[in-house]
């Protein structure tokens, strides 16, 4: 009987790990890849149409940040987000990042392809997605202090847009009076 309990919790915590993230967070080595939000009762059709609308929405400049659709199934954009990398509590650098959205009947995948600095006086960039021990590190916490809650908080924040504007249609800002 203990064998058949053991092997039971083995495998349950073999499932819990193979499951689809939910939200970004630095592990030992970088940002988990991607995130599947479920959208109860849309369409993948739907849910394609309210991303691209989204982004519209969203950006400044929509057309320079859309970077590719792939017939109705994914969506490729660039962004660029600022003090979200503080390095030694002095240097703020922006970061450049590349995200897929694709979509099912249902759900969507929000996968964060690179998150680097543009290249400046100090080097040629670097990939903030796949650094190891980030956050656990010691000499990494000294020098980056917030900057993976930052990053996490900006991917999560950004992808919970998302999905409220399926949901809703609007970026949930009220209508100005005008």
């Amino acid at each position: 009987m203990k064998s058949t309990t053991s092997l039971i919790m083995l495998l349950f915590s073999i499932c819990l790990t193979a499951q689809d993230a939910t939200k970004f967070e630095y592990q030992e080595k970088g940002l988990n890849d991607y995130v599947i939000t479920y959208t109860e009762g849309k369409t993948a059709d739907e849910i394609y149409t309210s991303a691209l609308n989204w982004i519209k929405e969203t950006y400044k400049n929509p057309d320079e940040v859309l970077k590719a659709t792939i017939g109705s199934k994914k969506i490729r954009l660039t962004g660029v987000a600022s003090n979200l990398l503080i390095i030694k509590k002095k240097h703020t650098f922006p970061l450049k990042y590349t995200v897929e959205i694709a979509v099912k009947d249902g759900r969507y995948k929000f996968e964060i392809f690179s998150i680097e600095t543009p290249p400046n006086e100090y080097g040629s960039g670097a990939d903030y997605k796949n650094i190891e021990g980030i956050k656990t590190k010691k000499t990494m916490v000294k020098n980056f202090g917030g900057s993976p809650s930052r990053i996490e908080n900006y991917f999560n924040d950004l992808n919970e847009s998302l999905k409220n504007y399926i949901g809703s249609g609007s970026l949930g800002r009220e209508d100005e009076d005008w």
